[in-house]
């Protein structure tokens, strides 16, 4: 009976394998259809400001490392800021180059501290930082 439940779970382990291969292949495959993704995000600002000389660092430094578009926003909303194959950090950067041109400050939150852990947020943390630091998509 132990031997059947046995070769029952490795049976289960490897299909469920295969199928994590399987899809993780056809993901690699639509994303290569797919080209190069933009990550857009409209600031009320100019865009005659962060073009150019008198741009500011934060965004010069962003386009030293990945293709950077600046274009006015629709309906006249200030312009529209695009960076192409934007990792994590190149999103966050971004997000605080939209903070400092709104209001003056990247703002920032305090530590706060976390309390026990139970078996399943010991697990699901660092699975939630991973994905955090790749961006939503």
């Amino acid at each position: 009976m132990r031997l059947k439940r046995d070769l029952a779970v490795a049976a289960l382990a490897a299909g469920g394998t295969a199928v994590a291969v399987r899809y993780g292949r056809a993901r690699r495959r639509r994303a290569a259809r797919r080209g190069a993704a933009w990550y857009v995000v409209t600031v009320e600002a100019d865009p005659a400001e962060l073009s150019g000389t008198g741009r500011p660092d934060a965004l010069a430094g962003l386009s030293e490392r990945h293709e950077v578009r600046i274009s006015a926003a629709p309906g006249g909303r200030g312009c529209e800021i695009a960076v192409r194959d934007a990792d994590g950090a190149a999103r966050r950067r971004l997000r605080e180059i939209k903070q400092l041109l709104e209001t003056g400050e990247v703002l920032r939150v305090d530590d706060q501290p976390e309390g026990h852990r139970t078996p399943v947020g010991r697990v699901a943390l660092p699975v939630a930082r991973t994905l955090m630091r790749r961006g939503a998509r």
